[in-house]
């Protein structure tokens, strides 16, 4: 062994023959172990990850918890503060990343275990929008920790913050009428009614799905949907979106305002997920079928053209069940039915700034007035004709 070979082991290390140990104080005990290694950077990265382990175990004591019974204790606490189906994304969430944090205690989940597992869901394909919901949970069950006294920091919501995490904002499309009504001919039943209403009213996918009878007035012509963080919103009714709700008739078997008729007449997964009448379950892959059925149907069409010798275009654009509340939207501005403010509200923005992105959309007469509406005015937006009448 050279003379200066000592020189180059790291801080807090020292060579034993060919290989590198460890030596650190914590807590007025002196630990010493081999770090199995000849390499200082092996070694440096060793010695700094089992300090902090010893000096976790040794500040958090009898309290120390593994991330599995932190998890536990979490999830008895949010299944109380959250709706069902946010806590529903939350577990599933946790259950995609639990290999990297199972065997873990809950003082041990680090910023590398963090970037470890954006590089793992990046390398599957992942979407930053997923990628960050997936971080929103580990985020609330550190955070839980954090209060507890069960750790330091929370990671996960240091990741969020940082630029790469920024989630990107898929450009509006607005569908075209001709393209909705011929999506809406191949939905079958209520779920006609599920796409025209989300013309009329502007309200999300769940929050439709979601809604009961109760919380439609026909009197008063609103309806209180449950929207994002759980939280109730008034949505007002033209008098089309009131003949459109008068419209659906109702099913004893349950709440929902939109129903599915159950799995009668069918076989097969459907069947088995929608045994009995009630809610529409996975509508926007529903959605998706029916506007691919669509394009399938014009493709065949211009397949059949083109071997007559004809030439013809595609004119029909896919679209998303979301983007029928984009149209809404512009529709709500460009009709003089309220203000930026007033439509704020019906839709449900937290902030102003995301409402303000339909103004791109509005002519500069549209955005003036627009900006400067003083009040909520009666102008009416009949979009199917045959509605009009309660």
């Amino acid at each position: 062994m050279p003379a200066d070979r000592k020189k180059e082991a790291p801080d807090g290390c020292y060579w034993r023959g060919e290989v590198l140990w460890a030596r650190f104080t914590v807590g007025g005990k002196e630990y010493r172990f081999s770090l199995k290694t000849g390499d200082t950077t092996v070694a440096r990265n060793r010695a700094a990850a089992e300090h902090a382990k010893i000096v976790a175990a040794h500040s958090f004591g009898e309290n120390r918890k593994l991330w599995a019974d932190a998890v536990t204790a979490w999830g008895q606490v949010m299944v109380k503060e959250v709706g069902a189906r946010t806590f529903d994304r939350y577990t599933n969430s946790l259950d995609i990343i639990d290999d990297y944090l199972t065997g873990l205690h809950v003082d041990e989940v680090s910023d590398e275990t963090v970037a470890e597992i954006i590089r793992a869901r990046r390398a599957a394909g992942v979407s930053t929008a997923t990628i960050r919901r997936d971080l929103t949970a580990l985020s609330s069950v550190l955070g839980y920790a954090v209060d507890e006294k069960w750790r330091r920091g929370n990671p996960a919501l240091e990741a969020m913050r940082s630029r790469r995490m920024k989630e990107r904002r898929d450009p509006i499309v607005l569908p075209e009428d001709s393209d909705i009504e011929r999506v809406i001919d191949r939905a079958p039943g209520n779920f006609k009614l599920l796409i025209r209403a989300a013309l009329l009213t502007g309200c999300r996918q769940d929050e439709l799905v979601t809604l009961e009878r109760r919380r439609v007035d026909l009197t008063r012509k609103a309806i209180r949907v449950r929207g994002k963080g759980n939280k109730d919103r008034e949505v007002s009714l033209t008098d089309e979106a009131v003949a459109l709700f008068a419209s659906i008739p109702a099913n004893l078997k349950t709440r929902a305002v939109f129903w599915h008729d159950g799995a009668k007449g069918r076989s097969g997964e459907r069947a088995r997920e929608e045994p009995e009448p009630g809610p529409f379950i996975n509508p926007a892959t529903r959605f998706s079928l029916y506007t691919r059925s669509v394009a399938a149907a014009e493709a065949e069409e211009i397949a059949k053209a083109a071997r007559r010798g004809k030439k013809l275009e595609p004119t029909f654009r896919r679209f998303r069940f979301h983007d029928l509340r984009h149209r809404f939207a512009v529709d709500y501005l460009r009709s003089g039915r309220g203000g930026l403010y007033d439509l704020q509200q019906e839709m449900g923005h937290t902030s102003i700034k995301v409402t303000e992105l339909y103004l791109s959309f509005l002519t500069a007469d549209e955005k003036a007035r627009a900006k400067g509406a003083p009040a909520r005015n009666t102008a009416q937006v009949h979009r199917f004709p045959g509605l009009t009448e309660v």
